[in-house]
């Protein structure tokens, strides 16, 4: 009875159990301790092998450096891991002509409560490799120079350029050269700057394009580079001289690289020379505007000095043209002659400020073709400003940083393309759609561009909008043209991540995840240091 009594009861059930239980469930906490130690302990002992393997990784090393570098690392690395213990670690180093890649291997026991249970398991082995390039480089940064880029966006454009050549410079090296070129473009790009050659350039106009937005007089038209000179000359207007913008070529030798050749004029490039707006364009405050529809570059007075119509200048004899003809040829669509050879009082002075008047208007800063002197490619860089005016065309500046890119002139100091252990990067940066811009209400339909005046129909199109688009075209086949010559291309839109520009930019940069679309300026140094770190950075492989 007592017997059946003890077997039935229940008291003190929960005690027996908790006296079963609780190891059992503290060795289950163990376990588990056991297992989060092993895994935290194969992820140091992976962070510990990456370090030491980048940092023994670089091109310039020599073996006994890098052999010090990688131990050193390692051992930094892995101590204070007090669950790990026995941790070794080998390198081995593959080195050909233009790479070094890396491999390395790390083992170490790990210290665990029930180390019996996992056996070998507690015994852990990670790798992990690298490689860096020692391509040489030729990086050429095509960059908006427009009026729409000022304030914090052309900030913003000099901090990035700055950033991004200080580390082009580091990553050099005497077995890596590495060159980098500055673009800067408005409608035009600006050549008269290192390197230039005036073998270029059509100086006696003959090229089929020069001087078709006048017209044509005793014979001819007048050369772009002769009325330069006539303005030159003492008591000319303001001295004023070519500034080195240059026309698009005629017909497909516009976006081509084609090179330049005397006896070919039109391959020469026809000195960029914007006409003088009537003076109706005039303000009472002298100052002048950048008006979509109106005149913008009235710089001469249009008072006829009939002494001079006696004179030949520009080669051209005036003295047989009748008063009429003249005050004609001053009336009409700025097609004329008569106000260069003409007075040329100065109400106001061109200034170099972002909105000018002038010949040069919009005019930016001269390129810089590939060079290995970084302090000139910084001097240019924080030189670079917003110049308002005649629009924004991409193509045009695409077109140069191909010319720049190319072993063949006008510039020469390209590799060829394709060349073995030789990168070839563009990068491009715009923060707005490509434009025919101003004087939508004048006779020329637009401001002077490289391509003249929309009015003479170079641009395909008399219409703006459509003017435009024929551009994207362009833009879009110079991005063709330099992929097919294996060049890297990375497109950048600054506050414009239109549908439109989205659309051209993904297509014209190499791969869509090359297309980046930034809405602060504050943040273009960190995407052109993601950039570079594409085309340039050691990278772990695994």
């Amino acid at each position: 009875m007592l017997l059946r009594r003890f077997w039935r009861s229940r008291r003190g059930n929960f005690s027996l159990m908790l006296a079963v239980g609780v190891p059992a469930m503290l060795g289950a906490v163990a376990f588990a301790t056991d297992v989060s130690t092993l895994m935290r302990a194969k992820s140091d002992l992976q962070n510990a092998l990456d370090a030491a393997n980048l940092a023994s990784s670089h091109l310039g090393d020599a073996e006994t450096t890098r052999t010090g570098a990688f131990n050193s690392y390692f051992q930094a690395n892995i101590a204070g891991h007090g669950e790990l213990s026995n941790a070794k670690a080998t390198l081995t180093v593959d080195r050909g002509v233009n790479f070094v890649k890396t491999r390395a291997t790390a083992s170490a026991d790990v210290n665990l409560n029930f180390a019996f249970l996992f056996g070998a398991e507690k015994h852990i082995s990670v790798n992990a490799s690298a490689v860096e390039s020692n391509n040489q480089l030729e990086v050429v940064l095509v960059l908006d120079n427009t009026g729409s880029m000022a304030g914090a966006r052309i900030s913003a454009l000099r901090t990035a350029t700055k950033s991004l050549l200080d580390y082009l410079e580091a990553v050099k090296s005497p077995t890596r050269p590495v060159r980098a070129s500055l673009v800067p473009f408005v409608t035009a790009v600006n050549v008269n700057g290192p390197e230039f050659d005036p073998a270029w350039i059509d100086m006696d106009g003959k090229s089929s394009t020069n001087g078709v937005n006048f017209p044509i007089v005793g014979g001819k038209r007048p050369n772009h580079m002769a009325l330069f000179r006539q303005l030159g000359q003492k008591g000319g207007w303001n001295n004023t001289g070519w500034k080195g913008c240059v026309e698009a070529r005629p017909g497909a030798l516009n976006i081509s690289d084609t090179p330049p050749d005397p006896s070919k004029p039109d391959t020469l490039f026809v000195p960029y020379f914007a006409p003088d707006d009537p003076d109706i364009a005039k303000k009472p405050s002298a100052s002048y505007g950048n008006s979509s529809t109106g005149y913008n570059n009235s710089y001469l007075d249009d008072t006829i000095d009939n002494s001079k119509l006696n004179q030949n200048i520009l080669g051209i004899d005036l003295s047989g043209l009748a008063s009429g003809l003249v005050n004609a040829l001053l009336s009409v669509d700025l097609k004329i002659i008569g106000k260069y050879v003409a007075s040329t009082t100065r109400l106001i002075t061109e200034t170099g400020s972002t909105i000018t008047i002038g010949p040069n208007r919009a005019c930016p800063t001269p390129i810089i073709p590939l060079t290995d002197d970084f302090d000139k490619l910084r001097l240019a860089a924080s030189q670079m400003s917003e110049w308002n005016g005649s629009g924004t065309n991409v193509s045009e500046g695409l077109a140069w940083g191909q010319r720049v890119l190319s072993p063949q002139p006008p510039y020469t100091d390209a590799s060829p393309y394709k060349t073995a252990g030789v990168t070839k990067v563009v990068m491009l940066l715009t923060d707005g759609e490509n434009v025919v811009y101003g004087a939508s209400n004048t006779p020329q339909k637009s401001d002077y561009t490289s391509y003249g005046y929309l009015a003479s129909g170079r641009f395909g199109s008399s219409n703006q909008t459509t003017a435009a688009r024929n551009v994207d075209g362009w833009t879009k086949d110079v991005c063709t043209q330099l992929k097919n010559q294996g060049v890297q291309i990375y497109t950048m839109v600054l506050q414009s991540d239109t549908a439109a520009n989205r659309s051209l930019y993904s297509a014209c940069a190499s791969d869509p995840t090359d297309y980046y679309a930034v809405e602060d300026p504050a943040k273009l140094p960190n995407v052109f240091q993601t950039i570079a770190n594409k085309f340039s950075r050691l990278q772990l492989t695994n």
